[in-house]
């Protein structure tokens, strides 16, 4: 009961946001993108707070970005379309880009929507590499203010958390068109919302947590971009290894 509950009152909270979005836009553009720029993460955050009310899940952030840098490369691991929110709801003082699958340009209130306004790089799962390669270039171009762009590295999302192999493409596209700090975050228990009976069977209390894994200086080259993957990959496996060996 509780579960139904949650997805009715998030279902119309995104249904509620996305019409003053649309309104929004038929007055102006730039209202829209200003609009959602200054409380994208207060809507996240809104989110998990019904998640708290009707399943008592629990959200465990235990870093402050205003102290990371102004500009960054996040590179996250991937587990559920819902380690975007908990991004968006961790970097408060930040405007988070995501390079996620073309598949969430339509059909999700709201979050569609940020996407498209937010002009994050929205690739197709299976398509043109060359044209996924020019998204990711418009977006890396395109990057002002404190806008930082997040690359999941493991490609698609890992439904038994374990992780995947990490690939340093995207990385190293958008480092030669802003080459920025690399910041790595470790995420865990998004398993639990990548399936609606994953979500049915949750045990109230769940844990979502999120930190800071590493943080390294703008890369010297291809080789260095090499290896701060690969490292961000060894210090992610860590963390991970040592919240479950916690609970």
């Amino acid at each position: 009961m509780a579960t139904i509950l949650l997805l009715v009152l998030v279902f119309a909270r995104l249904l509620w946001w996305d019409l003053g979005d649309k309104i929004r836009i038929c007055l102006s553009w730039n209202l829209a993108r200003r609009h959602i720029d200054r409380h994208v993460s207060e809507r996240a955050r809104k989110l998990f707070s019904l998640a708290r009310f009707t399943l008592g899940l629990k959200m465990d952030l235990d870093f402050d970005d205003s102290r990371l840098p102004d500009q960054m490369i996040l590179l996250a691991n991937h587990q559920s379309v819902m380690d975007i929110v908990i991004i968006m709801a961790a970097f408060r003082h930040h405007s988070v880009k995501f390079v996620a699958k073309g598949e969430l340009r339509r059909w999700c209130p709201t979050v569609s929507r940020v996407l498209r306004i937010q002009r994050h790089a929205l690739i197709p799962r299976k398509g043109d590499y060359s044209l996924a390669m020019k998204e990711i270039d418009r977006m890396a171009g395109s990057l002002r203010g404190r806008e930082c762009p997040v690359i999941f590295p493991e490609g698609t999302r890992s439904r038994d958390g374990n992780l995947l192999p990490f690939q340093s493409g995207a990385v190293r596209r958008i480092h030669n068109r802003a080459p920025l700090p690399l910041v790595a975050l470790a995420l865990e228990g998004g398993g639990r919302f990548s399936r609606v009976q994953d979500v049915l069977t949750m045990p109230r209390g769940h844990r979502y947590r999120i930190t800071v894994a590493k943080v390294f200086p703008p890369a010297q080259g291809k080789r260095e971009i090499l290896a701060q993957v690969e490292e961000s990959r060894h210090a992610i496996d860590q963390i991970l290894r040592n919240w479950r060996s916690q609970d």
